[in-house]
């Protein structure tokens, strides 16, 4: 009796999922075919519209009798063409209307310099206002241009650079709370990397009049080691980075189509030295073997 049950639930199942999969392919089917027919078609094509020019009161589909309205964007003048265009038989009445730009063309950046209070298009009358960036002074033309029947009035301004260069870094420090523009009267801060103590030169320096004062900071390696010289074809090294301190292992494997011909996969950095042997890899083809210190 157990099984005639199991039998029967199991063809009810059965019976069920084929109906929803029936609906479902009759709503796919019939259902895409009424929102086909539901869709208005258009009768006239995507009008096209030239440069500076604006369209209004119209939209996809476009139908018979429909207007679309034209106007020339800011900065721009109608030279021919209709203002409006009607759908009519499939086809746009009028010609499309051509604007043309009066305005003037985009000013140009200097170097070191700001420019606001303007933006493209730029129109009769329009000012652009120059200032000098952090770090530059002015050294010719104008803080103010205007545009002016197509042109610009005046020179932009010019801005010369006035602070000091990037100071020069040891390998071993970096600086800190200073960043390019280096304005007159700021200061750079430098530090010692981690394992590194310092030799000489200063800890801070100051930008005075273009020129640094001091001398940027020196600093040597009293722990760890130096990168590993790269192993030439040899992937690595893999499993460390920089700083190299002390007990720090790197692994080098040889590249595809490169097999090792000897030395040690594995270095540890011991009392500043690389320990093990340099791992030296061949072409497997059968080229010449080269040493780890002689290239990539």
């Amino acid at each position: 009796m157990m099984r005639v049950r199991v039998l029967l639930n199991l063809v009810l199942i059965a019976g069920l999922v084929w109906q929803s999969e029936a609906w479902f392919s009759w709503r796919s089917r019939f259902g895409s075919r009424r929102y086909r027919r539901t869709q208005p078609t258009s009768v006239c094509s995507s009008p096209r519209s030239g440069q500076g020019v604006m369209k209004t009161d119209c939209g996809y589909p476009y139908q018979e009798g429909e207007t679309c309205a034209y106007t020339c964007r800011d900065a721009y003048r109608r030279t021919s063409g209709d203002a409006s265009r009607t759908c009519s038989g499939g086809s746009w009445s009028g010609q499309p209307l051509v604007c043309e730009y009066t305005g003037c063309e985009r000013p140009p950046y200097t170097e070191g310099s700001w420019r606001k209070g303007c933006w493209y298009p730029y129109e009769n009358g329009e000012n652009c206002t120059y200032t000098c960036r952090d770090g530059f002074s002015k050294v010719s033309g104008d803080s103010s241009i205007t545009c002016k029947d197509g042109n610009w009035s005046g020179t932009p301004l010019t801005c010369e650079y006035t602070g000091c260069e990037r100071p020069r870094f040891t390998r071993g420090s970096w600086s800190e709370e200073c960043w390019w523009p280096y304005k007159n009267g700021e200061n750079c801060t430098f530090t010692c990397r981690e394992g590194h103590s310092r030799v000489s030169g200063n800890s801070t320096i100051t930008c005075v009049d273009g020129s640094w004062s001091g001398t940027p900071l020196e600093c040597r390696r009293t722990a760890g080691c130096d990168p590993p010289p790269r192993r030439y074809g040899a992937w690595g090294p893999s499993g460390c980075r920089w700083p190299y301190e002390e007990g720090e292992t790197c692994t080098f494997q040889c590249r595809r189509g490169w097999e090792q011909q000897s030395g040690d996969t594995t270095t540890t950095c011991t009392g500043g030295q690389w320990t093990g042997a340099p791992l030296v890899c061949t072409r497997s083809s059968g080229g010449g073997s080269w040493w780890w210190g002689r290239g990539r």
